[in-house]
């Protein structure tokens, strides 16, 4: 009888622990979670520069990651502190948009779906992509016409950029991105407040800023080639 009683606590502390692991990797696996502070500054940054570009009567839309069925605590971060900017501000999310993604592919917004934001927005709305920038086609662009909605983008990432910049900004299909620094200075520098942490990891990139912004990925790019 006893030797029954210790084969059931034993199964009964397996059981435990395979329910155990099957509700960590379900969240995420055993990685470590984000460092809050970036992607915190990184969301309230989007925020302001949505802001300066929502003209009166216009709406904010954001596309971003479902994170219901494939978890991702650096996107819920990011929407938090977005969301509270905005209402620190006054302001709010018109329509939001959540779309599954699997985490193992490039983060993207699928061509088609950016499309059709882009062709139900109204002159004066902001789209805020959490997925990066609007990959269309060019026939889809010419499909588009006149680029009404404003559209920014989260762009995080060291590796190499997916896409230039430039094209995008100059025919209006892009008015900022927040981007990694691409020359990102030593982790101990000790940092203060929300514009430091940002300014550690992030940069705003616009027309202005974005020949600047793209030249050290083609000096990589360049070095690589044999």
């Amino acid at each position: 009888m006893r030797d029954n009683k210790i084969i059931q606590a034993v199964a009964l502390a397996a059981t435990l622990s395979a329910l155990g692991a099957i509700a960590i990797i379900g969240h995420g696996g055993f990685a470590p979670a984000p460092a809050r502070e970036p992607h915190q500054a990184a969301g309230a940054e989007l925020a302001r520069q949505a802001i300066s570009l929502l003209q009166p009567g216009g709406r904010i839309a954001v596309i971003t990651r479902d994170t219901g069925q494939f978890p991702n605590p650096a996107t819920d971060i990011l929407m938090e502190s977005f969301q509270q900017e905005l209402r620190a501000r006054q302001a709010s999310i018109g329509a939001v948009e959540k779309l599954q993604v699997d985490p193992l592919r490039l983060i993207a917004v699928p061509p088609g779906d950016f499309q059709n934001w882009i062709h139900q927005s109204a002159a004066g709305d902001v789209i805020v992509s959490f997925m990066g920038p609007p990959l269309l086609t060019e026939a889809q662009w010419q499909q588009l016409g006149e680029i009404k909605p404003a559209i920014v983008a989260f762009c995080p990432g060291n590796g190499p950029l997916p896409v230039d910049f430039r094209p995008l900004f100059a025919h209006g299909q892009l008015r900022a991105a927040i981007a990694s620094r691409r020359d990102k200075s030593s982790p101990t520098v000790k940092r203060k407040n929300s514009q430091a942490w940002f300014d550690q990891d992030f940069v705003v990139v616009t027309a202005t800023n974005v020949d600047d912004f793209m030249a050290p990925a083609e000096k990589t790019s360049a070095t690589a080639s044999p």
